[in-house]
């Protein structure tokens, strides 16, 4: 195997294939990496491998992909495996149920639940990487570890257990492109000449993408253009917060094209480390921080790099602010997830699930139960077996 180049890559659906294939297609990356393909679903998994290979063969490439089956929810085997591969680099992107099911809901039962916002769901999200962290551990190796599960939230609850991954992927490193788009458009200028460093939340990513504006939740953002800031031209007063902007690219709904743009962005902070270019992008969860922020990334380089306008500080409580608009109350100092009183009872009113708080070493108990009461819920409303069956319910 090739040393000091190792990735693995853990889950295979959407998001860790595409990242799959975009690695196997870099002429650089494709050739020098070692890419390890682990999935719980062996067929499909190894399935999933071979085309990335045959598809990477028909361009002239020949990338080192091996595949391996992998369950989390054994941490033991799982600690096994990652001993015998003792991957450098390892992107976790699995997750007990994916976040899309929601959008099989008849409009109105979305809307219901879509007031609850995304973090009572956290149980879905973190118990993985919370079996992942513990593997490594007991594996007794020391890879980087990026996360692409909720990560302004899952790192820092992590965080708090001294498990926290290296960085996560996604998100606002998702919005980023696209308000550099705006202001190309708008300034007839080419996009490789406008940086952006901004700070922000799941929150604001979620509500930008599908509104254009933050509904409310506070951000930080700075525009330069070839080294000039023209963040008054283009946002003035933060214009994004109250009025939002009305030429935000529109970018396709499906989660698997989607998820290409998620790919993407988990390739940049891959690639960065790994080649240890130090450059800076906008990415979530650095060292077990909440929400998103301007980051200088290489190899045991995970710098946060802001303008001098703003402390870390104002940044992690902009940050902990959408957290709490995202229905996170506080993450406590033992690894304890507090829910906001609004998210609280809408899920107990909607789905009769009744969880306030819960510690992160019971997620897999309160994510049986979560998935217990949604899929209740569901077969009430009449969603179809396939959506059903994909439901996780412990």
């Amino acid at each position: 195997m090739k040393e000091g180049n190792k990735v693995m890559i853990v889950g295979l659906g959407s998001v860790g294939y595409a990242t799959l294939e975009i690695l196997s297609r870099n002429p650089i990356l494709g050739e020098w990496v070692k890419i390890i393909g682990a999935s719980a679903t062996k067929d499909k998994g190894q399935r999933r491998v071979n085309l990335a290979i045959a598809i990477a063969e028909k361009l002239g490439l020949h990338p080192d992909i091996e595949f391996v089956n992998l369950n989390l929810l054994d941490v033991d085997s799982t600690a096994e495996t990652l001993r015998k591969f003792d991957p450098d680099l390892i992107f976790q992107v699995a997750a007990l149920q994916h976040w899309w099911l929601l959008e099989y809901l008849p409009e109105a039962e979305q809307r219901k639940l879509a007031q609850a916002e995304y973090g009572p769901w956290l149980p879905m999200q973190i118990t993985l990487p919370y079996n992942l962290m513990q593997a490594i551990k007991k594996a007794g190796i020391n890879p980087y570890v990026v996360n692409a599960s909720f990560p302004d939230v899952v790192c820092p609850v992590l965080a708090q257990i001294g498990m926290a991954p290296t960085v996560g992927i996604g998100n606002l490193a998702e919005v980023t492109p696209l308000v550099k788009m705006v202001v190309s458009k708008r300034l007839g200028v080419p996009i490789r000449d406008v940086t952006v460093r901004m700070v922000g939340s799941h929150y604001v990513c979620e509500h930008m993408e599908i509104e254009g504006n933050t509904a409310g939740a506070p951000y930080y953002l700075r525009i330069f253009l070839n080294g000039k800031d023209i963040t008054q031209k283009i946002d003035p007063e933060q214009q994004l917060k109250r009025e939002g902007w009305d030429d935000i690219p529109q970018i396709p709904e499906d989660p698997i094209m989607y998820n290409m743009l998620t790919a993407a962005a988990a390739v940049k902070v891959i690639r960065a480390i790994l080649q240890d270019t130090r450059e800076i992008t906008t990415t979530p969860g650095p060292n077990g921080l909440p929400g998103a922020y301007p980051v200088r990334l290489g190899r045991g380089i995970i710098e946060i790099v802001l303008p001098d306008d703003i402390t870390l500080e104002e940044a992690i409580k902009i940050n902990e602010e959408g957290n709490r608009l995202d229905g996170i109350e506080e993450i406590t100092e033992d690894g304890t997830i507090v829910v906001t009183d609004k998210s609280h009872e809408i899920m107990r009113r909607v789905l009769g699930y009744d969880v306030k708080r819960f510690n992160v070493r019971d997620s897999q108990m309160v994510a049986g139960e979560l998935g217990r009461a949604f899929r209740s819920y569901a077969e009430g409303i009449g969603l179809p077996d396939s959506v059903l069956n994909a439901i996780y319910t412990g």
